[in-house]
């Protein structure tokens, strides 16, 4: 599956008043509310938008984020502390996340002396612990960024809450009994492997023309404005 259907999976879940993080859930907002998604984005700098932006934001404190803001909601620490255990759904970047849901954005390998220092998770800790119903976006293509349990422990969710995972190869239900609820591919017999019932998945309902063409291009903007993620698939 290519990153504009996974955009598009994503966006279908965006409705209501969301919480986006930064990557992939600010580009899947993007494409929802191009697509005229009954939705309100909230920013954690504090900021609530209804509709596109008028520029893609690079971050989720860009300018670009809350330029076409309807409401303020309250500093960052009001958002964080509570506005988000009132919030429809949470959707936060997981570019390295395991089957309870745990996310790293801290390091691979030894904290001390790690391989790669990743960027950390900002305010996702507290996203995280704070939703009711927490959306979890895996946009990449490496299977093994996807464990049963990370090293390192950036953001996780609360005990009962809902926690789902999207991934280029399906929608997984996260938790102690792991399943795939929807699957976008025929190659998940690794996810079987790692512990993921995949017994009862139903096939995924491919995008739109019309739902193609947004996606791609949010990408192709999000390209232009730095977006790494974006680069990468746009090169394809």
């Amino acid at each position: 599956m290519n990153a504009a259907s996974f955009l598009v999976r994503a966006a279908r879940e965006m409705r209501g008043q969301v919480f986006a993080g930064f990557h992939w859930p600010v580009l899947a907002g993007e494409v929802a509310a191009r697509l005229g998604a009954p939705l309100r984005q909230v920013f954690e700098a504090g900021f609530a938008t209804d509709g596109p932006a008028e520029t893609l934001p690079t971050s989720t404190t860009d300018f670009a984020a809350f330029g076409s803001a309807v409401v303020w909601r309250g500093s960052t620490e009001d958002v964080l502390g509570s506005l988000v255990r009132r919030i429809d759904l949470v959707v936060l970047d997981a570019a390295n996340v395991d089957l309870a849901g745990r996310v790293n954005s801290t390091a691979i390998g030894d904290y001390a002396k790690p391989r790669v220092r990743l960027p950390g998770g900002g305010g996702a800790a507290d996203a995280a612990a704070g939703a009711r119903d927490l959306l979890l976006l895996h946009g990449g293509a490496n299977p093994a960024r996807l464990v049963r349990r990370v090293e390192h422990v950036t953001a996780a969710p609360a005990p009962g809450a809902r926690v789902r995972l999207l991934t280029r190869w399906g929608t997984l239900s996260l938790g102690p009994e792991p399943r795939l609820l929807t699957s976008a591919s025929d190659d998940v017999a690794w996810l079987t492997d790692l512990g993921v019932d995949t017994s009862g998945a139903e096939p995924e309902e491919p995008p739109s023309d019309v739902e193609a063409e947004v996606a791609a291009a949010v990408l192709a903007e999000a390209a232009e404005r730095g977006y790494v993620v974006a680069r990468e698939a746009v090169r394809g």
